[in-house]
């Protein structure tokens, strides 16, 4: 036999388990892409490290100002020697490529770097005026002042120690940066190696933990094919242990109903008389005892037997197609002198013209008197109780019986249906009853394939309906 588990021994849960795979899977996601922000974010900085500063134009503009002086300085002596290859348009471009390069140096995006540093502002603080002095000297020397040529001759071999230190200064920055841009790269393959390592490591930390997670699943479908299979047969025994109850019920209430019978039978010969007087006066009332509790028995009996045999699927109708309005009569002839005892007035309410129904007819008539004992027992004297029949707008035929009585509340109706429960337990002890009237009303109705309704308030009274399905409902032919 499987282990039978209950609920709170089921250590894996299926429920539990995607939670905390979603967990995982969401903590996983973050850790990634948090990781993910920071190397982004680390290498957009040494990005714009890297763009505001680059050793190659770095160098290669302290060199070029460095040519530029020169270039200037050989143009302007082949002029001042009246060397064929340098004219004034030539000696003019020089100088203006000298200018936009000390520009450049002042104002350009590498300015920064240049001014920065202490030596190289004042090397540049110093040329400049000289530089830019130039100018009229060389308007005096185009205009034919050759001393004014050899004047800016002398100044710019002067300055060619300058310009060589200037040189020499941009360089030891771009050494120095290039040596920083080595410990950034450092960092940074450090910082790749550990993203590595941390990735690794949530890999591996993901395989194991899915893995515990595949084990745990396993273990929890492996309880529930456990607990399936459990239920399984406790829900093959109940089946069997049902007919078993339901053979039994109807078995013994055959053999209870054949003796009670001949009681019955015997009592009321006695009762009549039909062989001689019983002789004294009180065995009449203990023989009238005996009559009422035998029948009040034997319809107990005959529910518990109904009752099993529709659980143990033994009841077969007998269809035929009859009026609805002789059945409804037949059933309360039955409960008349009930009702009158008990001071309840019975109504009826048909139409003149209902069309045959197609049914069992005695399970039919069953039912009626199941609802309209009901509504007689649970309606207090000077109360009424109301029977009616009418077609539905679909074709169903509808009967209803309606009564004044003490109503249930919502929770009663939730269990009248059950066999053996009755709506208020106290007033069914006094007024006697099996408890299946309704049961045995509700299966005998789904037979049919029909169904019932109950509608009920406390103290308001209870209105039950059935209703029959409209491929039941023959045409008018009836009369009134």
């Amino acid at each position: 036999m499987p282990r039978r588990f209950l609920p709170y021994q089921i250590q894996n849960r299926p429920e539990a388990l995607a939670g905390a795979g979603r967990r995982f899977v969401l903590v996983l996601v973050a850790t990634v892409v948090g990781l993910s922000l920071v190397l982004a974010a680390y290498f957009y900085v040494q990005q714009r490290e890297y763009n505001r500063f680059s050793f190659q134009n770095i160098v290669w503009e302290g060199a070029q100002f460095r040519n530029e002086h020169q270039a200037f300085r050989a143009a302007l002596l082949e002029y001042l020697n009246g060397t064929s290859g340098a004219g004034v348009e030539e000696v003019r471009r020089r100088y203006d490529i000298l200018r936009s390069r000390l520009d450049l140096l002042q104002t350009g995006r590498a300015s920064a770097t240049y001014m920065a540093d202490p030596d190289l502002s004042i090397l540049l603080t110093r040329i400049d005026p000289i530089v830019r002095g130039w100018e009229g000297r060389l308007a005096e020397l185009f205009a034919g002042s050759h001393a004014a040529g050899d004047a800016v001759a002398v100044a710019m071999r002067e300055l060619d120690a300058d310009f060589s230190a200037f040189a020499a200064g941009v360089n030891a920055i771009g050494i120095r940066r290039v040596d920083d841009a080595r410990e950034r790269l450092g960092r940074l393959y450090n910082v790749m190696i550990a993203a590595g390592v941390a990735t690794w490591l949530l890999v591996i930390g993901f395989g194991y933990a899915l893995m515990r997670q595949l084990r745990a699943s396993e273990a929890a479908h492996a309880e529930m094919r456990a607990m399936t299979a459990d239920l399984e047969n406790a829900r093959r025994q109940a089946e069997e242990a049902s007919r078993t109850k339901s053979n039994f019920l109807a078995t013994m209430s055959h053999e209870l109903r054949t003796p009670l019978n001949a009681i019955l039978g015997f009592t009321d010969i006695m009762r009549q008389g039909i062989f001689g007087p019983v002789g004294n006066a009180r065995y009449e009332d203990y023989l009238n005892g005996i009559m009422k509790s035998g029948q009040h028995l034997l319809a107990l009996i005959n529910d518990v037997l109904d009752m099993s045999r529709i659980e143990a699927g033994r009841l077969e109708l007998a269809e035929s197609q009859f009026d609805i309005r002789q059945a409804i009569d037949h059933a309360l002839d039955m409960v008349t002198v009930t009702a009158q005892g008990k001071g309840v007035a019975l109504d009826r309410a048909l139409p003149a013209i209902l069309p045959p129904l197609q049914a069992d007819e005695r399970l039919v008539r069953q039912m009626l008197l199941n609802l309209l004992s009901n509504a007689i027992k649970f309606t207090p004297e000077g109360g009424r109780v109301e029977i009616a029949a009418a077609l539905l707008g679909e074709g169903d035929m509808a009967v209803r019986v309606r009564d004044s009585g003490i109503g249930m509340s919502d929770r009663q109706l939730q269990k009248v249906f059950e066999p053996f429960s009755q709506g208020d337990s106290m007033r069914a002890r006094e007024a006697g009853g099996s408890g299946l009237g309704l049961p045995i009303t509700k299966r005998l109705v789904e037979l049919h394939g029909g169904r019932i309704h109950l509608a009920s308030r406390k103290s308001s009274g209870t209105t039950a309906t059935l209703v029959f399905p409209a491929e039941r409902v023959g045409a008018a032919d009836s009369t009134a």
